[in-house]
């Protein structure tokens, strides 16, 4: 992500938390940039790292994991469950208001892309939960493959 995606997002980040009456400490924005900038997901111990090497103060992972705990709480970070790391959700910049957040991860380089085009598939998927009797509470699907870099030809 460039930086001008990522001051955009923060400023996004700021009114949203503004919004729900809560708010973006400058060590929460930070932690945010980190996962910004990162090209793969992070675990909380790698975001630590990264952010003691960026920033001039160093910060404990406990602090990381109740950062990531609020960031993940006003859906601007995403955790992976299968992988135990997080990512800057990739609607974070315009609002993160999906029912089901679809992952591809690459099992070879680690990268996780955020799918943004699932709505309709989303829309199938629930209905038909709803005709077995089952009304979903909101998703999360991680598929592990290979990304077009690492698959070979």
């Amino acid at each position: 992500m460039n930086q001008q995606q990522v001051n955009k997002t923060i400023r996004y980040a700021h009114l949203k938390c503004e919004t729900l009456g809560k708010k973006l400490t400058e060590k929460r924005q930070q932690v945010l940039e980190v996962l910004l900038h990162a090209n793969t997901p992070l675990s909380a111990y790698e975001l630590t790292d990264q952010f003691n090497k960026v920033m001039n103060v160093p910060i404990l992972a406990m602090s990381v994991y109740r950062i990531l705990d609020f960031l993940e709480s006003v859906g601007l970070v995403h955790r992976l469950k299968s992988e135990n790391k997080f990512m800057a959700c990739s609607h974070a910049n315009v609002g993160c208001q999906h029912q089901l957040s679809m992952f591809l991860i690459c099992s070879s380089c680690n990268k996780a892309t955020e799918m943004n085009d699932v709505e309709s598939l989303v829309q199938t998927l629930f209905q038909r939960l709803e005709l077995r009797g089952f009304s979903p509470a909101g998703a999360q699907l991680e598929i592990p493959g290979l990304c077009c870099q690492c698959k070979p030809i």
